[in-house]
This record gives C-alpha cells, sequence and structure tokens, in this order.
C-alpha cells in the first residue's frame, strides 16, 4: 500500500477537458510514477511519464498523441500503476507535497508581510471573504430557517386587529426570557381615533408570549393593556429599540428609533411623518428627547437603528426619501448623539437580479457581521426586467439576506436565493414576509422572528385576510451560510493574528465525510511555510466527522494555539462531503 511520505499526485492541465482528474496517484517504497498532459499543440498533447527513483531524481518519458488517444494512453497507464502497487482507502490531502515546500516563496531578497487579520475570539462566520483567501472544490451555501411547527405564535384577533406590525425582540438574560417593542393595527377604527399604536411583549421560551399589564395608556375606556404609546391622531411606527453605550446612560438605558405620523396636516404641511427617538430605562416607560423630529421625512417602512461600538456611532437604516424615482431602497444615515443625523446616501437598491423596489432592511449585529433581513417587494408593475418572475408573485414580499462588515457595504450570495419564503397559497404567511429586528440565540439556535401576512401588499386584501401575525424561524447557530464541499475541497484562510487557545469549528458531514485543519505560516517570505506538528497527517486520529456546533480540534501533539499566540498563521482547511459553518479561537 503507499504509504504517506510517497504519495505523489496528478493534476494535468488538461484534466477538465480529459476528465482524467485524479486518475493518476499511488506510489511505494521504491518510488512513483506521476503523468502530466501538455497542451502542446492544436490537435494533439504530450503525455509525459515521469517516473522517480529512490534518489529522487526524475526521468520523462514524452509520448505525442492526439487527445483521444491521450486518454486511453493515460488511463491503460493508472491501471498498471494501480495493479502494482495498489490505492489507499482514505482520500488524498492536497495536491501539493508539503514535505517538498512546493511552491513557496522562501529566499525571496524581501517581502514585507501582510497584516494579519485580528479575530480575537468572535465566531467566524464564512458568508464573505473577510478571512478567506482562497478556496478549491467548494461553493457557499444560504440555509432558510425552519419555520416553527406552530405557527404563528401571536395571532390576530380578528380580520380588524392586527397584534403585530413589525418590531424589535431581544433576548434578556438577566430577566430570563425574551422581549418584544412592536404594534397592533385596529382597522376599524374611526380615522383620528387609536388605530396604529404601539405594544410590548414577553416570553420565557420564545414561543408562549404573555402581554403584560402595563396601565400606561387608555384605550377602549381602560388602561388594562400592553400599549407603550397610543394617541388619538397619531400613526406610530414600528419600534426598534436599543441599548445605548455608557456616555448616553443620563438620558436612559434604551433609546427608541419609531415613525410618528399626525393624521390632520399642520398648515402649510405637504406630509407629517416624522421619525422620532425616545428614551427608556426599563424599555416600557418612554419619554422623546427634545431634539424631534430627528427626521421629517418618508418612513412608511421598519426604520431602524444598530449601535456600532468600534465607530462609537448608531447606523439608521430607511428609505430614500430622495431618489431617482421610487422611494423603495435602502437608505443609510448616522449619528453619534441621536440628534445630530448624516444626510442619507442610498447603499442598496435593486439591480439586474432583483425586483424594481427593496421594501426595507431591519439589521442586527451577530459575530462581528451586520445581517440585513432585505424585503423583496415584486411590483405593482412587475418588473420587466425579470419575465422569469410569475404574475402570481405579484404583490408578494419576501426575504433575501445580506450581510456587510461595516453596516454600509452591502453583499449578498450571487445566486440570490430567497432566505425566508412565502407559504402556500392561503397560508398564514402566504402573502407578505416583514423580519422583526434582532437575532436572539438560544440552545445553539437562532430565532428569527418575522411578521406573516395572508394578505398580499395591497389595501383591498387587507380586510380579508389575517395579517400581521408574528411567526417564528429557527435558524443553526451560525448558519445563514455554509462553505460545502460536496466531494473534496479546501480552503486556505488569509494571515490571521493567532489570538491563542483551542480551535473549534461549526461544522456537519455527510456519511464518509470529515474535516482535517493544518497550520501554516503566514508572514513575509515564510508564507505558507508548514508547521511541524499541526500538518494534516498530524492530524490523522482526530480527524472531525458528524454533526456539531462546537466541536474542538487537535493534534498528535498540539492542542492549544498559545504558543503561536501573536503569531500570523494561515489555516488550511481540507473538507470531503462537509458543510463549515464557522470556526473560532478559545
Amino acid at each position: 500500500m503507499p504509504t504517506k511520505q510517497s504519495q505523489h499526485y496528478f493534476y494535468p492541465a488538461m484534466a477538465a477537458s480529459l476528465n482524467l482528474r485524479g486518475l493518476c496517484k499511488g506510489g511505494d517504497d521504491l518510488g512513483c510514477t506521476r503523468l502530466v498532459v501538455h497542451e502542446s499543440f492544436p490537435k494533439s498533447v504530450l503525455v509525459s511519464v515521469v517516473p522517480q527513483s529512490n534518489s529522487g531524481m526524475w526521468n520523462r518519458m514524452l509520448v505525442k498523441c492526439c487527445p483521444r488517444f491521450a486518454v486511453v494512453f493515460v488511463m491503460a497507464l493508472v491501471f498498471v500503476c494501480r495493479c502494482q502497487v495498489g490505492l489507499g482507502d482514505e482520500p488524498e490531502p492536497p495536491y501539493f507535497n508539503y514535505e517538498m515546500r512546493q511552491m513557496l516563496i522562501e529566499g525571496s531578497y524581501h517581502i514585507e508581510p501582510t497584516p494579519p487579520v485580528a479575530v480575537d475570539n468572535t465566531r467566524q462566520l464564512l458568508l464573505d471573504d473577510h478571512v478567506v483567501d482562497d478556496v478549491w472544490g467548494c461553493r457557499r451555501t444560504v440555509h432558510p430557517p425552519v419555520k416553527h411547527a406552530d405557527n404563528p405564535v401571536i395571532r390576530s384577533e380578528s380580520l380588524t386587529v392586527h397584534p403585530i406590525v413589525q418590531g424589535t425582540v431581544s433576548y434578556d438574560p438577566m430577566r430570563g426570557g425574551f422581549r418584544l417593542w412592536s404594534r397592533q393595527w385596529h382597522l376599524a377604527r374611526e380615522k383620528y381615533d387609536q388605530s396604529l399604536v404601539q405594544n410590548y411583549f414577553e416570553s420565557e421560551d420564545g414561543i408562549r408570549w404573555t402581554a403584560p399589564d402595563l396601565q400606561l395608556v387608555e384605550f377602549n375606556g381602560s388602561q388594562a393593556n400592553n400599549l407603550m404609546l397610543g394617541d388619538k391622531g397619531v400613526i406610530y411606527g414600528d419600534p426598534s429599540v436599543v441599548k445605548v453605550p455608557p456616555r448616553l446612560r443620563s438620558r436612559g438605558k434604551y433609546a427608541m428609533l419609531y415613525g410618528f405620523v399626525r393624521e390632520k396636516l399642520a398648515p402649510g404641511e405637504h406630509h407629517s411623518m416624522q421619525d422620532r427617538i425616545a428614551w427608556s430605562d426599563d424599555g416600557i416607560h418612554w419619554k422623546d428627547q427634545d431634539e424631534n423630529p430627528v427626521f421629517h421625512a418618508r418612513n412608511d417602512t421598519f426604520c431602524n437603528i444598530v449601535y456600532n461600538a468600534e465607530r462609537d456611532v448608531f447606523m439608521m437604516y430607511r428609505r430614500a426619501s430622495v431618489n431617482g424615482h421610487q422611494i423603495r431602497r435602502i437608505a443609510y444615515s448616522e449619528s453619534k448623539d441621536l440628534i445630530t443625523w448624516t444626510q442619507p446616501v442610498v447603499i442598496l437598491r435593486p439591480d439586474e437580479l432583483d425586483p424594481s423596489m427593496l421594501y426595507g432592511m431591519p439589521v442586527t449585529r451577530y459575530q462581528g457581521v451586520y445581517i440585513g433581513l432585505l424585503q423583496m417587494f415584486y411590483g405593482p408593475p412587475l418588473d420587466s426586467a425579470l419575465p422569469e418572475v410569475s404574475e402570481l408573485k405579484q404583490s408578494h414580499i419576501d426575504i433575501q439576506l445580506a450581510w456587510s462588515r461595516d453596516g454600509i457595504r452591502w453583499q449578498r450570495h450571487p445566486q440570490r436565493p430567497i432566505f425566508l419564503g412565502n407559504g402556500l397559497p392561503g397560508s398564514y404567511d402566504s402573502g407578505q414576509i416583514g423580519a422583526c429586528q434582532g437575532l436572539p440565540e438560544l440552545h445553539n439556535e437562532i430565532y428569527i422572528y418575522y411578521r406573516a401576512d395572508a394578505a398580499l401588499h395591497r389595501k383591498e386584501d387587507l380586510m380579508k385576510n389575517p395579517s400581521g401575525q408574528l411567526c417564528l424561524a429557527k435558524l443553526r447557530k451560525d448558519g445563514f451560510v455554509s462553505l460545502d464541499a460536496p466531494t473534496q475541497g479546501y480552503m486556505l484562510t488569509k494571515p490571521l493574528l493567532c489570538p491563542g487557545g483551542k480551535l473549534h469549528i461549526n461544522a456537519k458531514t455527510q456519511p464518509g465525510g470529515f474535516v482535517r485543519v493544518a497550520v501554516r505560516r503566514g508572514d513575509g517570505e515564510q508564507d505558507g511555510n508548514w508547521l511541524q506538528g499541526w500538518t494534516f497527517d498530524e492530524g490523522d486520529d482526530f480527524v472531525f466527522s458528524g454533526d456539531s456546533t462546537d466541536a474542538m480540534l487537535r493534534w498528535e501533539t498540539k492542542e492549544s494555539f498559545d504558543s503561536l499566540q501573536g503569531q500570523s498563521i494561515r489555516l488550511h482547511v481540507w473538507m470531503m462531503k462537509a458543510a463549515l459553518y464557522s470556526f473560532w479561537f478559545e
């Protein structure tokens, strides 16, 4: 059987056209044979038969032939080699021979080291190339969350009372439960009455919700309700609630951005749409700041704010009031103090793969990444640029996944898969889906809450179908996107600043699949050098297979990365029939 020390690998230039990739491999203690196909002539190829002697010297036999004969010739030689030396049952490591130190840059006169990526102890999601330098045989997959079997978790009382539009959900470990800030819509009420008001819910498990008696707002002659804000003649928007940094705590522990619309216009007003900021110490009793409105502009969607701790600013995602023709774009503004805001700029608009309108995008920070749940609005009129979209999709809203490292520059999967889609016709979410802000994590799952409408985005449908119900979908921890190797594949990270600790992965393999990791240097002319004790071979007995959201990797003589702390390293991941969701040091 071949030994690890004597194996060599065949990767010809014409492997794809000749379908010969991986055919030629194997060797024994006396040497091995390597076959190389050269694209040297228009109608013929050169096939090199390269036997290696014990001395390491290569001898070459060249055969000039047509491509079709080359296939037969190579396959015959492969058969002979296999008969002579046999083949190991397990898959091979990468094509390069790390013991021979092939294709490295050591010996260069001077290579200025690339500053390594600081990963600290944050879980590194693989949605983008933030920590990824190269992949081979891998592809990214967006994973839709699984809808809860007993949806909706908060239901409509009637066709005229919609308890949930959109809002903010969080898990508070100090309180031991979930909190929901939202609003309810009373469609049958008279104009200038309390029709759209803000409410508050709590839950221990995120499934069974209660409406605490807040005694704050009189409604239908009683204050025994869960309403936070609600005045006659005012339409209240969806609440976006965030904790503020210590420098602003004199005003309150929480800040809330919400829409405010007076139904009666003031003299000279063209519209009364406003965005306001309110403050609270407990998240229930709110007081408007004096410096309102922060915007007097179109806000008929879920405008929301996120705190960016690295830059110490608040980031707002809202409608594009100044636009080329359509307000349904994603615009961005930021503020240091929630009083003075930058002029909004459009950061997401429909491209050639999108319907003509982007309805809104709640944003949440998750493991160092800003996750956007982008609402795709399919007309009317249906966009002629997407003829493949059926007219049955018209007036529907579903969700795509977007992500950003800075909250300003956004990416999506190039194939634009639907992340959270409509249900079957007649189901509770068959018409529209609108995500809440917040991605609470519990029991190794991400809880994604969303507004579900059986009604289409047409006013005449709202009175005919239950709408505005709260629904739940769950996703594996870090499970937004995985890097998959359907057969064999590799991922090489960028140089990383090693924080020490132990290496953990979140991964899942199919039967016969595995994940292995080798560690290489990432600094200057030493870039790519294999570190002794951290190779694939030295991790042979500690190969990961199975399904785990937290698996620790080990090597024969290595476990902790503390000896590499502060150094620039690369992780070289070798996968077979596996999906890798994230990795981190701990």
